[in-house]
Formats: C-alpha cells, sequence, structure tokens
C-alpha cells in the first residue's frame, strides 16, 4: 500500500509539474502586456510612430543610417500616474532618413485618457532575446549598445554606438483618449542636436564626446503628438 501511495504521489507531482510549465511557455511567447489600469474594454488599437525632423537636420555631419533599441512603451495619466504598458519586447526603430514616419509597434488600449508617453532607450542585456544583433557584439558587457547612429564626418565614415540606457518621458500637449477607436500618436526627433554643442558640430569619432552625444540623444525626443492619419503633423493643425 505504501509503494502504491507513493507511486500516486509522484504521478501526481509530474502532472502538476508538467501543467506548470505549459503554463509558463504560453506566458513567455506574449510580448505585448495590457496591464489594464484603465476602464472598458479593448476595443481600439493604439500605435507609435517615430518621424525624424528633417527641417531641422544639419548637413554636416552626414547621417546614412539610425537606429535605437527601445522597450518599456507605455501610455500615462497625470496626476494619477495610472499608467498603460504598450509593449516590452525590445523594439529597434529604425529611423528613416528621408523624413518619412516609421511605426514602431501597436497594441490595444483599454479605454482611457492618457497625457504623457514614456519609454526607454535600452543597452540590452547579456541573455535578452534582440531583433538586431548590432546592438550586441563579443561577451564583454561593455559591448551592449542602445543607440546606432552611422555617416561620415570630414569626409571619413563614422559608426557612434551609445551604451547607456535612457528613460524617455514626453508630456503630450493635448490628453488623448484611447478604447474606442484607433489611435496613433507620433513621436517627433531632432538629430540636428545628436553631434551639436551650443552650435558647434561634435567629433562622433572622439570618446571624448561620448558624454555629451548620449545626453543629446537623449533629449532629441522632443514632442509627440495624436497622429490618427498617419501624415507626421498633429491632427489639430
Amino acid at each position: 500500500m505504501k509503494s502504491n501511495r507513493t507511486l500516486r504521489t509522484t504521478i501526481l507531482l509530474g502532472v502538476v509539474f508538467i501543467i506548470l510549465l505549459a503554463f509558463a511557455a504560453g506566458c513567455s511567447e506574449d510580448s505585448t502586456v495590457n496591464t489594464n489600469n484603465g476602464s472598458g474594454n479593448n476595443t481600439g488599437n493604439t500605435s507609435m510612430s517615430v518621424k525624424m525632423d528633417e527641417s531641422t537636420l544639419d548637413a554636416f555631419p552626414v547621417i546614412s543610417e539610425a537606429k535605437a533599441l527601445i522597450t518599456e512603451i507605455e501610455l500615462e495619466t497625470e496626476p494619477s500616474g495610472v499608467s498603460q504598458e504598450i509593449r516590452i519586447s525590445p523594439v529597434v526603430i529604425y529611423f528613416n532618413t528621408g523624413g518619412t514616419l516609421v511605426s514602431v509597434t501597436a497594441a490595444n488600449m483599454p479605454a482611457g485618457t492618457w497625457n504623457k508617453i514614456k519609454f526607454k532607450i535600452h543597452k540590452p542585456e547579456d541573455t535578452e532575446p534582440i531583433p538586431d544583433p548590432e546592438f550586441r557584439e563579443g561577451t564583454s558587457g561593455n559591448q551592449r549598445y542602445s543607440f546606432i547612429i552611422k555617416g561620415v564626418y570630414n569626409g571619413n565614415p563614422f559608426v557612434y554606438k551609445s551604451r547607456k540606457s535612457a528613460d524617455i518621458i514626453i508630456n503630450l500637449p493635448a490628453p488623448i483618449t484611447t478604447g474606442s477607436t484607433s489611435r496613433n500618436l507620433t513621436v517627433l526627433v531632432n538629430p540636428s542636436l545628436w553631434f551639436n554643442n551650443g552650435g558647434a558640430v561634435i567629433d562622433p569619432t572622439n570618446s571624448s564626446n561620448d558624454d555629451m552625444i548620449d545626453d543629446n540623444l537623449k533629449n532629441s525626443f522632443r514632442r509627440a503628438f495624436k497622429d490618427d492619419n498617419s501624415d507626421g503633423q498633429p491632427d489639430d493643425n
């Protein structure tokens, strides 16, 4: 009898373990998390887009390619502090130097009113899955990057790679509502700030300028607005 009870207990524990493994696998596949702190049903799709402000782009140095790894995209209501996460998996923004809109991510959002967007320029962890391998090189923790810019300076090609993560918080000029209709938020980036110090060009190949350039990258995310027709202009203009 004792051996039969032991056998049944072993089988029961094995079944429980298999169920837990299946549950964990199902959770890990969902990269979009809707932690509903608003009200109502998830009936509206909300997307985030990015546009480089080409009207402000200085022709020197010439930028041929720019991309950033971002995560933790949220909409937030202040002063209550209620927030809604759109996506947690790392996403690469491939900036279009032609000035056209680039779609980054989208998710179903609950009904709510939001006046702030937050996200993180993200340096990946050692074992974290990323969609673009160029953001991680070798085995050193110092070979992890959050922002990569390629171009030409003084007639020579350069590649600038930022090793810093940064939290971006942008207040919206007017609150947006979600839940009943599709919405798009466009974030406007000012690339003329990236290699600029009070009007003087910063040498991207000089490592002593890295801290200044990294601060400029963070500060270049300056505006965000409702842009439901995705034309790169605020809807109220």
